[in-house]
């Protein structure tokens, strides 16, 4: 798979005020999850108000970045010209071990992806605004 430099920009992400702590975090190279003060419910995605009880409170807690590939799905038609030599690639669903599930790519070829596959988040530094997640296959098999 070859992987040249694209002259079309990359698409990036549209920050929002419910979102900026998720990306910060990112930037950070943190993983953090939105957790509900009241009910302890973790939320994914971040949310103007708890899905679970309804509260407007909101609070964050750091992730352990680990999880299982629960789904995946392998893309092999460019979505953006940005990406027309980069497939094939997967997109993952991971299950982290704090029970939300997120959406990322992988480190690893599309055919050794797996359900249940242990997985660690990782963060790809696109520019000094945006980090992206990308998960690091622990097992590859």
């Amino acid at each position: 798979m070859s992987r040249q430099t694209s002259p079309v920009p990359r698409p990036l992400p549209q920050v929002d005020p419910d979102h900026a702590h998720w990306w910060e975090a990112l930037r950070r190279h943190e993983l953090l999850v939105q957790e509900c003060p009241q009910c302890k419910a973790c939320i994914f995605p971040p949310q103007p108000a708890c899905p679970y009880c309804r509260s407007l409170e909101r609070g964050w807690r750091r992730s352990s970045g680990r999880g299982k590939v629960y789904s995946w799905v392998v893309v092999h038609r460019a979505s953006h010209p940005w990406f027309a030599d980069r497939i094939p690639y997967a997109a993952v669903l991971v299950e982290m071990e704090e029970g939300f599930r997120v959406v990322g790519s992988i480190d690893c070829p599309p055919e050794r992806v797996q359900e249940g596959m242990p997985v660690e988040a990782g963060f790809e530094d696109v520019d000094e605004q945006i980090s992206l997640l990308r998960f690091h296959a622990n097992n590859p098999v």
